[in-house]
């Protein structure tokens, strides 16, 4: 019985574990916002440029989530929260339970999550990673600077980057960030070397050339 009750808590437990889902807070404008479950942490950021808003640790018992603040931009410093969820296909619901907190129950209750997932990140190898790293400029005022750490490609820009970040593949040319719908498409010129970066956001391309 013992067992059986342990498999039906860690089953349940899983559905949320290493998820991520996107729904929209209502602080004081609709701020889109991503839910990172981890093993026993919730971690909400900004979908717009992965602002942090809260870190919370959550349980889970009788399909009911209670969460508590670790850090974050909310008042709730010790109150501990618990809402009801529902998992059905690909929509998770939360319902208050009860909340001391009015900051976090009243963007929480009856919020409708959309699960998410970033696209797939595909290896590149790294003689090919090593052609990019560079200073690409869209104009005088606005510049990226991309470097090569640790195998990994990093993107800087003090105009247009919150902080540096890190550059995930979708191709061998193509990279995302994780956050927004900004994707960076490098382009080669005839002699098979990067002469420009091509950055695709909200509907629109923007070239950015290689200095």
């Amino acid at each position: 019985m013992i067992v059986f009750l342990l498999s039906i808590f860690s089953g349940v437990h899983a559905q949320l574990t290493n998820t991520k889902w996107k729904g929209v807070l209502k602080i004081q404008d609709d701020i889109p916002t991503i839910f990172d479950f981890g093993k026993d942490t919730l971690t909400l950021t900004t979908y717009a440029n992965n602002v942090l808003i809260e870190d919370m640790t959550y349980t889970i018992a009788d399909s009911v989530l209670t969460l508590k603040k670790i850090s974050g931009q909310s008042d709730c410093d010790q109150e501990v929260g618990k809402y009801k969820y529902s998992i059905k296909g690909e929509l998770l619901l939360l319902k208050l339970v009860s909340d001391g907190c009015e900051d976090r129950s009243s963007v929480l209750d009856n919020i409708s999550l959309t699960k998410f997932q970033w696209p797939a990140v595909v290896n590149v190898d790294e003689g090919i990673l090593k052609q990019y790293p560079g200073v690409y400029a869209m104009d005088a005022q606005h510049k990226i600077t991309i470097t090569l750490e640790n195998g990994k490609l990093m993107a800087d820009s003090p105009t247009n980057l919150v902080a540096k970040t890190q550059l995930y593949p979708a191709s061998n040319t193509k990279f995302y960030f994780h956050y927004a719908d900004i994707n960076l498409e490098f382009v080669n010129g005839t002699d098979g070397k990067p002469v420009k970066l091509v950055v695709h956001q909200d509907g629109k391309d923007y070239d950015w050339k290689k200095e």
